[in-house]
């Protein structure tokens, strides 16, 4: 894994309190990790999900169907206010598991917090594996 920089983009902080409300399981801290307004995509292609309550909720429900949810991100980059990080994602639900990969990019508002944040990664593949498994 590539571990991320020290030279201080303001993407960096956001990037790092985003993985770790995920592997803390808290909807709250990843939703406050974003402005107010804030918009995720996850997956891109999907309808928005767009302000902090909507994102709490959004995330709240990725965790109830997930009992086990591991993602770990592998390479960050970044440029100033932006980010993209490559992850590697394991989910379990029902006795059945998938395990996918895919990119996130972010954008980061003034206060350091998630302006826009974007997942690019197939559904229907992880459905697939699901169903399969």
């Amino acid at each position: 894994m590539t571990e991320p920089s020290s030279d201080g983009f303001p993407a960096e902080a956001a990037v790092a309190r985003y993985f770790a409300a995920v592997t803390d399981r808290d909807a709250a801290a990843w939703a406050d990790n974003f402005v107010p307004d804030g918009r995720s995509e996850d997956p891109v292609g999907g309808e928005p999900v767009v302000g902090r309550e909507a994102l709490r909720a959004f995330q709240q429900g990725v965790f109830d169907a997930f009992p086990v949810m591991r993602l770990r991100p592998v390479t960050y980059f970044y440029g100033g206010d932006q980010a993209a990080v490559i992850w590697t994602c394991h989910v379990e639900a029902g006795g059945r598991g998938a395990d996918f990969d895919g990119v996130n990019t972010y954008e980061v508002g003034p206060d350091g917090r998630i302006a826009r944040q974007k997942a690019f990664w197939d559904r229907a593949a992880v459905q697939r594996q699901l169903a399969k498994s």
